[in-house]
């Protein structure tokens, strides 16, 4: 993965995280170095063991790892002359030993943990150097006297032999003419040798060998003579058992030496259990799940949480923080790769945009490197070939960049490298230089990662990002959420409506005059009113799609939780069985004398005999025979609350699956009207785009066409101040609002623009053309009209003229007129233009 990637989504935390569970040092090591793999199948495979280990970590416990140390260097000195001392045998002992307790616990799992259970075949059979080094050394690495015959003799004699020296040498102190003659009465060792501190001055008058003097020289240490023939026994004695111990020591390295490398292989073996291990804990430990991996499938992650937030929340708890004052860690949902391909974030300043777009990186990160991930259930995540982020300032002083030029630097690499099967995160796209410029620049890039065909999240300030997003395919907007009250960030990640700086309500709150506030908000309304209508027109409508499809999401995840229950319960009745079958067919087994249980009398009794041909049992309870039906011996196994709990459950399935299905039609139906509405966003949008270019290129003189009869006429004048024309038709001068010239649409355009979706509720065969007025005086305009006036403002009335629907803004009866809003645009019409919509649509 690229390296960049991994510094700056931080990935060193979550090793150390990952490294505090592992108990041993060769878990920790592998723990810190541990990398995302690319390939699916072997992605799978990690994720299968963990979910396995999980598993096993609640119903069984930890592996016992006790013993296990990294033993590469004892066993590397483990052989003939290789200097491996008795505390290396033993610790390789120990460490063998823990790696048996390792492989027992693997092979004692049920067949269900089969992932778990191949990897005790890593794991050698050590049994016979176990016992080798047992019978020479002890667990604290001495040397045992019956390591050997010989061993354990030379230490008789060395015991023996040495208890006659002292028996020598402290004889000599109580005889009174020695006594005078030392310095002290005591006796000293001087190597291995026994020896007297003389008063200097006495120096020659106590026979024998002197071995050294004091640092001051008033004392020397005298060996006496009847010592020397013992110490000289003694020494040798002690070479005897050096070379003895060598010898059981050398013949330890042979064996260990020849299964050295099968050793190292069940290390490395135990080392990836460890990590494993580790891997379950941290799952277990913060309700972590397994996602669904595929190849080139979509990102689909709800409620996922950033890693280290998570941690830092579990610190603060340990260390006794209070509840409310410990950090709030804020799940997000983000999905890419299904209905749009990058998703374009927006926000406020400290929103969680970066943080939203590391969680991401991490969630992928965590997955391909086998770990489970904080999110919930039915997270989906393809295996990328790699992950590329640009994040943060980095300014180069040595290389003369700004901040933006590393940005593009960095930008440049990516799109050299990336491919459909990377992960593309930027930051703040197109900061750092003029907005105009980086916008233009942050287009094109998009424009990039669209033909690359990969998936992304890009975080931006820009307006015309946010607008790239709604005018083309696979592009989507998501904002983070701001409450503008408290004016601070919430870290809620909305996908479908994008977001605003909030810039100005911070200004302001920080004490910028009303004046200076009233006149940028003056300004915003200037250069964005059309955009922002275009949002508000499709913002409600997505944001209940996202709401419908999050319902649908979590009904589906209540459905297989009901599933997987059922299917323990059946399971567990699967197991009752099998128990009832094997009592029975331990019933003609039982003898007279048995004890028995019946149930009917509560108490136990004895069984007298078994009458099978009339199905009854003599059963003697308080010395009184009674009989009592074969069946009333039955133990009761809870079958009958089992049954029970399936038949709530199947209950609880059918009506789980009633509403998954109603919730998934719903968010079916409004990811529809979401889309019809941003195609309609889109068409309204490029009429304005043409109204635009034409009326910029009109001039007094030009033959025009206008939104009223005739349809088409000479301007004469142009107001563009004042919003107004002038122009001259065979019917006289009329004076137009701009908004009348160049109609994009009606029965005025100068080309009926086809629709871009089939309206359900236009008529058959008339799609191409505007329906005529009907006459206002029949009487279906007038229980049209009836109706229309009973109509609230924000309901759906029916453009007949346009064969399209419109939100109506306001009613003049007086004029018999309404003004109606279709995607950006308002307009007036007529009432007998307008048609009620049924309320059931």
């Amino acid at each position: 993965m690229d390296a960049f990637t991994l510094k700056k989504v931080e990935f060193d935390a979550i090793r150390r995280i990952l490294a505090r569970f592992c108990s041993t040092s060769l878990g920790q090591s592998l723990a810190r170095r541990i990398g995302a793999s690319r390939n699916p199948q072997i992605v799978r495979r990690w994720l299968a063991e963990t979910t396995q280990m999980v598993q096993a970590v609640r119903e069984v416990g930890l592996p016992p790892f006790g013993g296990v140390t990294d033993i590469i260097e004892p066993v590397s000195l483990a052989h003939p002359g290789g200097g491996a001392a008795g505390e290396d045998f033993a610790a390789i002992a120990a460490c063998l030993e823990g790696a048996a307790n390792v492989k027992s616990y693997l092979n004692a799992l049920a067949e269900s943990f089969d992932s778990l259970r191949a990897l005790a075949g890593g794991i050698g059979e050590f049994g016979e150097e176990i016992k080798a080094i047992r019978s020479i050394v002890a667990p604290d690495g001495q040397i045992l006297d019956e390591a050997s015959h010989r061993l354990a003799q030379v230490r008789r004699e060395t015991v023996a032999t040495a208890q006659h020296v002292r028996d020598v040498i402290y004889g000599y102190l109580h005889q009174s003419e020695v006594a005078k003659l030392l310095q002290n009465a005591t006796v000293t060792l001087h190597g291995d040798r026994y020896v007297l501190p003389v008063k200097a001055e006495n120096r020659g008058r106590l026979p024998g060998v002197v071995h050294r003097a004091s640092n001051t020289g008033a004392t020397v240490f005298v060996e006496p003579n009847a010592c020397v023939e013992l110490n000289n026994r003694l020494s040798d004695l002690y070479e005897d058992e050096r070379r003895e111990i060598q010898r059981l020591l050398n013949q330890l390295g042979l064996r260990i030496q020849g299964r050295a490398q099968e050793i190292v292989l069940s290390l490395h073996r135990l080392a990836q259990i460890d990590l494993l291990s580790a891997k379950g804990q941290y799952a277990y430990q913060f309700e972590m799940t397994c996602p669904e991996v595929s190849e080139h499938g979509p990102l689909e992650l709800t409620q996922a949480r950033h890693p280290q937030l998570i941690e830092q929340a579990y610190q603060q708890e340990q260390a006794g923080v209070a509840a409310e004052k410990r950090l709030s860690v804020v799940p997000i949902d983000v999905r890419l790769g299904q209905d749009f391909d990058l998703l374009v974030v927006t926000g406020s300043n400290t929103g969680g945009k970066t943080v939203a777009l590391k969680t991401v990186a991490l969630m992928a990160l965590m997955a391909q490197s086998g770990m489970h991930i904080p999110a919930q259930r039915g997270a989906m995540l393809p295996v990328f070939r790699d992950i590329f982020i640009d994040v943060g300032d980095e300014q180069s002083l040595q290389q003369s960049l700004s901040t933006f030029g590393a940005h593009i630097k960095r930008i440049r690499y990516i799109l050299g490298r990336a491919d459909r099967s990377s992960l593309v995160l930027l930051d703040e796209l197109g900061a750092g230089t003029d907005p105009d410029e980086g916008g233009a620049i942050g287009q094109a890039i998009l424009d990039e990662l669209r033909e690359i065909g990969c998936v992304g999240m890009i975080s931006t300030h820009l307006s015309v990002l946010k607008a790239y997003a709604i005018n083309h395919d696979r592009v989507d907007n998501a904002s983070v959420e701001f409450d503008t009250r408290t004016l601070s960030p919430t870290y809620h990640l909305r996908i479908g409506t994008p977001g605003e700086s909030h810039a100005i309500s911070v200004a302001a709150h920080l004490g910028l005059s009303k004046r200076t506030i009233s006149r940028a908000r003056g300004y915003l309304r200037d250069q964005g009113e059309q955009f922002r209508k275009a949002i508000r027109a499709t913002g409600a409508v997505k944001r209940s799609a996202e709401a419908a499809r999050a319902e649908s999401v979590a009904a589906q995840l209540a459905a297989e939780t009901q599933q997987e229950s059922y299917q323990a319960k059946l399971a567990d009745l699967h197991r009752l069985r099998v128990e009832f079958e094997t009592w029975l067919a331990m019933l003609p087994e039982l003898k007279p004398g048995d004890p028995v249980a019946v149930p009917s009398l509560g108490k136990p009794g004895t069984l007298v005999r078994l009458e099978l041909h009339k199905q009854i049992a003599v059963v003697d309870c308080d010395h009184i025979q009674v009989e009592v039906p074969l069946k009333e011996l039955m133990p009761e196994l809870g079958q009958d609350q089992i049954r029970r709990e399936i038949n709530d459950l199947r209950r609880q399935i059918l009506e789980e699956a009633r509403g998954t299905e109603h919730a998934r039609q719903e968010a079916e139906r409004l990811r529809q009207t979401y889309h019809h509405s941003l195609q309609q966003q889109k068409e309204r949008a490029r009429q304005f785009d043409a109204w635009l270019s034409s009326v910029a290129g009109m001039k007094p003189g030009d033959e025009v066409p206008i939104a009223q009869k005739p349809g088409k006429g000479r301007l004469v004048k142009v107001d563009l101040p004042g919003l107004k024309v002038t122009v001259a038709t065979d019917e006289g001068e009329l004076e137009l609002a701009l908004q009348d010239m160049y109609p994009q649409t009606g029965p005025f355009a100068r080309k009926q623009a086809r629709p871009t979706h089939t309206d359900p509720r236009q008529r058959p065969g008339r799609k191409d053309q505007p329906i005529p007025r009907r006459k206002t005086d029949s009487k279906a305009a007038k229980a049209s009209r009836q109706a229309l006036l009973l109509t609230q403002p924000g309901e759906q009335v029916y453009v007949v003229p346009f064969n399209k629907t419109a939100t109506l803004i306001r009613l003049n009866k007086d004029k018999a007129q309404a003004v109606v809003q279709s995607g950006i645009f308002e307009m007036e019409l007529p009432l007998a233009d307008l048609e009620p919509v049924s309320k059931g649509g």
